[in-house]
């Protein structure tokens, strides 16, 4: 019997995780008291789940400049997923705005960031390649491919960078429309078909971005052998 219940308990936590991945946008027990100030009060964005099945929460807010990213671990029990008719008009402002900015938080997240992060641990280690080839006399003739390498890598972090910052303007303008909407739900904007176009235009800038890097890579590679 002690099976069954455990299997059950276990059953019902994978399927409230998957629907948890699947919706991106989480409603926390007290997160508007732990994190004061919250553009979207106690809603969040899912960001992770370790093997404990503790939920990490992503909570946007807004800075004088910019926008801020606080990560924060729940248990399980604490994550609930936001039903439309079930909460006021209030909250059903912070839904809106949440479910229009979640994929592109996530994709902020899992990938502008992670690869400006490599693109500077590879240009750290191409320059200390170059160092080395410009001391050496055996090497000294790959000091041109090591500098095109260099040239390439930081091309690709400038338009990284750039990227990094359509991201958060475009997260921190609906993060205001969400605080104007505060004083009158009907101000909020219907995002749906800008955000459309903005998130085309940004795959097509990621696309690009994959195959430079790609390309580069491969004549990197087939320039050592």
């Amino acid at each position: 019997m002690l099976l069954v219940v455990r299997y059950g308990i276990f059953f019902y936590s994978q399927k409230k995780i998957a629907q948890i991945q699947s919706n991106l946008v989480v409603e926390v027990d007290g997160a508007n008291a732990r994190y004061p100030n919250l553009p979207l009060g106690k809603l969040g964005i899912f960001f992770d789940v370790n093997e404990k099945r503790r939920i990490r929460v992503v909570f946007p807010k807004l800075t004088s400049d910019g926008i801020e990213y606080i990560y924060s671990w729940h248990n399980l029990a604490s994550i609930r997923m936001p039903i439309l008719e079930k909460i006021d008009a209030q909250g059903r402002v912070n839904l809106k705005a949440a479910q229009e900015i979640a994929f592109l938080i996530k994709e902020h997240l899992n990938f502008v960031e992670p690869e400006i992060l490599n693109l500077k641990k590879q240009w750290i280690k191409t320059n200390e390649l170059l160092d080395l080839v410009e001391t050496s006399d055996f090497y000294a003739s790959q000091q041109g491919m090591y500098q095109r390498a260099l040239s390439q890598i930081e091309s690709l972090l400038d338009k990284a960078e750039e990227l990094q910052q359509v991201y958060i303007g475009f997260i921190r303008e609906m993060l205001i429309g969400r605080q104007i909407a505060g004083y009158d739900p009907h101000l909020l904007p219907d995002n749906g078909w800008a955000i459309d176009k903005q998130y085309k235009k940004i795959k097509e800038e990621y696309q690009y971005m994959k195959d430079t890097a790609i390309a580069y890579a491969e004549l990197l590679r087939t320039s050592q052998i």
